[in-house]
């Protein structure tokens, strides 16, 4: 009996380092002029609504409006990224914030770069980018509560923009990751006889993903169809054409879209569990504002103060709860579901809160708890799929959360203009985190079954061994 041969073969690995933390670092550096200001939108527009006579719910469309652009940008990123590089589209997108579009692009490039770069590390790397829109979030409300006093809405908006330009600094920092692989040395087991028959067939492509009937039909290395196949054995190689090339143009959109994602029940789940989270955090975050200085009757100074706690707790959160989930090894859908009923127990008790002490607090447990879901909601979508997909997988979740944000974010701002109440709005965003739960907890409990059945059977397979 033949022993089979090891020999050792460099591979090339992701640095899980190196030039990554200058992504990381570029990709802070955009969050803090660009995506953070997706938490200032009552603040800088509130007023000016209001002057217009438009109430919660007007609000809640321009917003939810937005929203709906930057998620439906997000697929097309995918696909850009694709065809050409994640820094391509990060500086288109960086480019595209100065006039009001692109957030979708810089959100998908830039995550999808320092998952390319980054393995054990991952969540680490994702929460110290985000950690550039707390940043942001902490600083900028007191920024545009001056420039409003000082310049008045327009000149507001127009040094806002100004300001966003830096965005395009932080994307000219991210590399492709082709750049900075790193060199791994390995053993490799060699079974000669596969070789041989390696070397013996080495002209026929064998791709198991792809058959016509159950069986794979091909010819000189190329696969053909079943209509070529009669066609092949009589010796004749013409194809309609043009048949051949309307399949080819839809199969081009539907691989570079991965629209195979969509075959998977839990995937879809995934998806539309994150696009319910972002919605109620991001409904969320537009009243609070008007809940501050309507409700607790607190003025604009005092309101960026609690803006200001939710973004430095965020902040926190961000830099500790990953440690926190890379030590315990703890899957980033297990975190959402965690934070998420923390979430719900400390906005139901704010609702109902008019001391500014207890408000403040309220705020920096709110931030802590939200920051979770913003930095795990990708790394969830992404531990589900190949990491050729994460482009695509992204893309298809923020276009969920694009067309669940518009309804949504239009019912819950008739609810408070209907009711008048605010803790009753509070309560109806808190219900889509409890349909978030239902829709996710029974999936994880059978995936924990899944491995404990896996686990076993392993288990009595090394026995008899």
């Amino acid at each position: 009996m033949a022993v089979p041969r090891v020999e050792k073969r460099l591979k090339l690995v992701p640095p899980d380092g190196g030039w990554g933390w200058m992504v990381v670092a570029g990709a802070a550096l955009s969050n803090i002029f660009n995506q953070s200001m997706l938490s200032l939108f009552s603040l800088l527009y509130g007023d000016a609504l209001e002057a217009m006579g438009h109430n919660t719910k007007g609000a809640a469309v321009v917003l939810s409006t937005m929203l709906f652009t930057t998620n439906f940008g997000g697929p097309i990123a995918g696909a850009i990224v694709k065809l050409t590089s994640t820094r391509f589209v990060a500086v288109l997108g960086a480019c595209s914030c100065t006039l009001g579009l692109g957030l979708g692009f810089i959100q998908n490039s830039s995550f999808v770069a320092i998952n390319s770069y980054f393995k054990l590390r991952k969540s680490r790397a994702v929460g110290l980018a985000n950690v550039g829109t707390g940043i942001g979030q902490t600083v900028m409300p007191h920024i545009v509560r001056y420039l409003l006093e000082n310049y008045g809405f327009r000149g507001a908006c127009m040094l806002l923009g100004s300001l966003s330009l830096h965005g395009i600094g932080g994307t000219l920092l991210i590399q492709p990751v082709a750049w900075h692989m790193k060199k791994v040395e390995e053993e490799v087991i060699i079974d000669e006889k596969i070789n041989l028959l390696e070397e013996k067939h080495k002209n026929i492509v064998i791709d198991k993903d792809h058959k016509i009937n159950g069986e794979a039909i091909y010819q000189n290395g190329s696969r053909i169809s079943s209509n070529e196949k009669g066609l092949a054995m009589n010796g004749n190689n013409s194809t309609p054409k043009t048949t051949q090339q309307h399949k080819s143009i839809f199969r081009k959109i539907y691989e570079l879209f991965d629209m195979s994602l969509l075959l998977s029940p839990r995937f879809i789940n995934i998806i539309i569990g994150t696009a319910l989270t972002v919605t109620s955090i991001q409904n969320f975050s537009l009243i609070f504002p008007f809940f501050l200085q309507k409700v607790a009757s607190l003025d604009k100074q005092q309101t960026a103060n609690c803006m200001s706690a939710v973004a430095i707790a965020d902040i926190i959160g961000r830099l500790t709860l990953p440690v926190f989930q890379d030590k315990y090894r703890i899957k980033a859908r297990m975190m959402i579901i965690m934070t998420s009923v923390w979430l719900i127990v400390v906005r139901q008790v704010l609702a109902y809160q008019t001391d500014l002490g207890v408000l403040l607090l309220l705020s920096c447990l709110y931030g802590f708890g939200r920051s979770m879901v913003i930095v795990a909601r990708n790394i969830a979508i992404s531990e589900n799929c190949r990491m050729d997909q994460v482009p695509a997988a992204v893309g298809l979740g923020m276009l969920s959360m694009g067309m669940i944000v518009p309804p949504a974010g239009y019912f819950l701002g008739w609810i408070r203009d209907y009711t008048g109440s605010f803790i009753v709005c509070i309560s109806a965003q808190n219900a889509l985190l409890v349909m978030f739960l239902i829709m996710w907890v029974p999936d994880m409990i059978l995936i924990w079954f899944e491995e404990r059945r896996r686990k076993k059977k392993n288990g009595d397979v090394l026995e008899m061994s």
